[in-house]
């Protein structure tokens, strides 16, 4: 039964995510063609004025198209969740022969799905727009370099690339089932108030998240985290600094996660309001 509510909610996501992801990497090739397939090429010099519009045109409109994509998933997954669980639709819902936790995990698992596809999807929208052969054969001609100056070579290596790049993707999707797990939770929390649920779910969204910052700073200040962003001397402190936040970042987001799902799923169990 598990399998068929996964499969279900990703149906009903599916039309509109598909879609949403198609525009962005369609987006991004057009960028590719007309603006940094001629920006990022070879004897490009980037302190001559007229390419500094087209530069600062370009960040801006990626920065944007990204994070409406980016609101739009999230916005999709968090309305399949609050629709087919605490609207009217949730009266059929709840009268199907499923269990509270498995109806929370399906939602958990297809919403965490399609967060981890969101996120692949950016670093390829990432790829598409920035990867100009130059830019390639820059990075290839000069790899040692580069490695060097980031402090994984040398004397004093700050750790291993590989090992530090598996430890970003570790993070990242983390990062992705903990957003997907805050948003049910404030959804969640949101639908106890009569009357006002959608309010409710975006002050609970604004509560929680305020909450998970004033603990992420004290953990960076336990940690250290916080003061040694002051005194970066080196890339070998910077590359130490950054495997250090990843790691406390992605400790964080796990505890949220573990966190707040017994409180969904206690609420799914015990107080769900469908008036």
């Amino acid at each position: 039964m598990l399998g068929k509510l996964i499969k279900y909610d990703l149906k009903a996501m599916n039309r509109y995510l598909i879609i949403i992801h198609v525009f962005m990497l369609s987006a991004c090739i057009l960028m590719r063609i007309f603006l940094t397939g001629h920006l990022f090429t070879e004897g490009v010099d980037f302190n001559n004025r007229k390419y500094f519009l087209p530069l600062v045109l370009f960040f801006t409109l990626f920065i944007i198209l990204i994070s409406m994509l980016a609101f739009a998933v999230q916005l999709v997954i968090a309305v399949r969740f609050y629709k087919n669980l605490f609207s009217s639709e949730g009266y059929l819902t709840h009268t199907l022969p499923v269990t509270s936790g498995q109806h929370l995990l399906a939602k958990t698992i297809s919403g965490s799905i399609w967060a981890v596809i969101n996120v692949i999807s950016f670093h390829i929208a990432i790829w598409i727009v920035a990867a100009t052969p130059y830019v390639i054969r820059s990075i290839t001609e000069n790899k040692m370099e580069i490695m060097d100056t980031l402090g994984f070579t040398g004397s004093r290596p700050s750790g291993s690339f590989h090992g530090l790049l598996l430890l970003y993707m570790g993070v990242c999707l983390v990062g992705a089932v903990s957003n997907v797990v805050l948003f049910y939770a404030s959804i969640a929390i949101g639908q106890l108030v009569s009357g006002h649920k959608i309010l409710g779910a975006i002050a609970a969204y604004f509560c929680i998240s305020t909450i998970a910052s004033v603990a992420a700073l004290i953990l960076s200040a336990l940690t250290g985290l916080l003061g040694a962003s002051m005194e970066l001397s080196s890339a070998v402190d910077s590359m130490k600094y950054l495997r250090d936040s990843l790691i406390v970042n992605g400790s964080f987001s796990f505890l949220q996660t573990v966190i707040l799902y017994p409180v969904i799923y206690w609420i799914m169990k015990k107080k769900v309001n469908l008036d």
